[in-house]
């Protein structure tokens, strides 16, 4: 399987690896701070059901505890954006607290999904 993307970028002193998989009518989203990556939490995002409408993404925790609302929040804004399904692998070793993360994560994820879609 080939990444339709793969990136990294320096956040709080350790690179974040990205590596987005497109799949029959969805997606596999690996996001780590190990060059090797890992399974760590995994949620599954779906987009919104209604288009047009207010209606939110949903997200169902199927593996691991920690990090909770940062597995929510990617993988609902990435379902989002691609408007598919992605399943979201999040490893990260580092003990870092959400908070602090989050931001620049999201900014980083946001980025590229966007200039992804605006490409096709």
């Amino acid at each position: 399987m080939i990444p339709l993307v793969k990136k990294d970028c320096l956040i709080d002193n350790f690179k974040i690896y990205l590596v987005l998989f497109k799949l029959h009518n969805s997606y596999l989203l690996l996001i780590s701070d190990q060059k090797e990556m890992g399974i760590g939490n995994v949620t599954l995002g779906s987009p919104p059901l209604t288009e047009g409408l207010r209606s939110i993404s949903a997200s169902y925790s199927l593996f691991g505890l920690e990090k909770k609302l940062l597995n929510t929040i990617i993988s609902e804004k990435a379902s989002h954006i691609l408007k598919k399904p992605v399943l979201l692998l999040l490893f990260l070793r580092a003990r870092t607290k959400e908070e602090e993360i989050a931001k620049p994560l999201m900014n980083f994820l946001n980025k590229i999904l966007t200039e992804l879609v605006e490409k096709d």
